[in-house]
């Protein structure tokens, strides 16, 4: 993996940015969320399709990584406490037992999206080994990953031909048909205008977006908002067209004295982290996979190596707790149902909050607030103090009891309300959830 910060999908207005007087109206239009001074109800969205949303990389048959050496005692008991449902992995054959690490995963709700390669496989034999696994463990496949530094000097033709083959070879047996077919990820602006349109060959559209250390929220670093999800999202359009996106590699490292592709703290990243996945949840990314699970090495000189949820030696680090922690407060597994709509108000200091409305089956609603700021300056390697913002929820909707959650920190409780019509909240520059149960 590349990575290259210049495919940063910046984000496109991830949450709702809200106005600091009366209240708020929000709309998805162009999967942009909008704010209005004016009140309103706000229909929410499944808090399982969130959760659904969330996926992470993984190496399981690298032989000589702890994905592959570690894996009974580390890799597969921290995949199952993270809570997430998907990981995106390589395409091959069963390598030191891959396939049966994948089957074994999917027997506990952990599923795959496959990333195949020309100089690997072909198009048959991937419908072959998506076909062994079968659809209860493959939940997409994607065409070549970064296949453009492959040194291949005839790789557009080879990856555009490629990537067809594949599209036409899963949708032609019964078997695949159904299986969702990502297009390859590049890395760089100028790799997709090579590549050109592949729409009719893909069902989403797979982006690399890293931030190169910004908040998720950052309108850009450079001209033309280089670098936010909104640059990257119009970018990856080229090759995509009008096909929904799945953001295939995102995150942040720890080394922080990197130059070009920048760092920041762990603690900084335990604060990114959840926000990354609200952002691009509210501009509408099918999902998101975190690119990685474990440092790949104990080298904390190495970016490419630091990437990881876990440290080498798999200890947490403050990301993966606030992920967990996020999972396990929002997760509703289950049919699907019809979210109903919540009329409150938020006002107060709302200056760069944003947030995410939420419910589950039983009728609750989960408000995830949050300020979309920066913890870090990367050029000057400098922590950012971010006081919370008080704002004030007035809820129109009767509701019988308000439950608010820091789940960066815990999944217990901090603070419960009986029957509010008012709640005074403290926002912090990490995700707070208020759960409201209805009367």
């Amino acid at each position: 993996m590349n990575k290259m910060i210049g495919l940063c999908l910046n984000q496109v207005k991830p949450s709702f940015r809200l106005a600091s007087t009366a209240g708020v109206t929000l709309s998805l239009c162009t999967n942009l969320f909008v704010s209005s001074v004016n009140a309103a109800s706000e229909t929410a969205r499944s808090a399982d399709s969130f959760v659904d949303s969330i996926g992470v990389n993984t190496h399981l048959y690298y032989q000589n990584s702890a994905y592959y050496q570690k894996y009974e005692e580390l890799i597969k008991p921290k995949l199952l406490e993270l809570g997430v449902r998907h990981i995106r992995d390589g395409g091959t054959r069963n390598l030191n037992g891959y396939l049966d690490r994948l089957k074994e995963l999917a027997k506990q709700g952990i599923r795959c999206t496959l990333s195949f390669d020309p100089r690997t496989i072909t198009p048959q034999e991937a419908v072959a080994l998506n076909k062994e696994l079968g659809k209860d463990v493959v939940a997409g496949v994607q065409g070549p990953n970064e296949y453009n530094n492959s040194g291949d000097s005839n790789w557009v033709n080879t990856l555009r031909n490629y990537q067809q083959q594949l599209f036409k070879a899963i949708k032609g047996d019964s078997a695949t048909a159904s299986l969702p077919v990502y297009g390859p990820s590049l890395t760089s602006e100028d790799a997709i205008n090579a590549v050109g349109d592949l729409s009719n060959s893909i069902d989403y559209a797979a982006m690399p977006n890293y931030y190169s250390g910004r908040h998720p929220g950052t309108q850009g670093w450079g001209f033309n908002g280089y670098g936010s999800l909104k640059w990257n999202v119009d970018l990856i359009r080229k090759y995509g067209g009008s096909k929904p996106v799945v953001t295939v590699e995102t995150g942040y490292h720890n080394t922080t004295s990197a130059e070009g592709h920048m760092g920041v703290p762990e603690e900084v990243a335990g604060k990114y982290y959840p926000r990354l996945f609200l952002e691009q949840f509210n501009y509408g990314i099918h999902r998101t996979f975190g690119y990685e699970l474990i440092n790949e090495s104990n080298d904390g000189n190495n970016l490419y190596k630091n990437f990881g949820l876990l440290r080498h030696d798999g200890s947490e680090k403050p990301a993966f707790v606030a992920l967990k922690n996020l999972i396990r407060v929002l997760k509703d597994p289950g049919p699907n149902f019809t979210p109903t709509a919540l009329d409150y108000v938020l006002s107060g200091n709302t200056t760069n909050v944003h947030h995410t409305l939420l419910q589950k089956r039983d009728k609750k609603f989960y408000l995830v607030l949050w300020q979309e700021v920066s913890g870090f300056e990367v050029n000057a390697r400098q922590y950012i103090n971010v006081p919370t913002q008080q704002v004030t929820l007035t809820l129109n909707t009767p509701i019988a009891k308000a439950t608010t959650y820091l789940p960066n920190k815990s999944t217990q409780w901090v603070k419960q309300d009986t029957n509010p019509k008012q709640i005074t909240l403290d926002v912090p520059d990490y995700p707070m959830v208020v759960e409201l149960e209805p009367s």
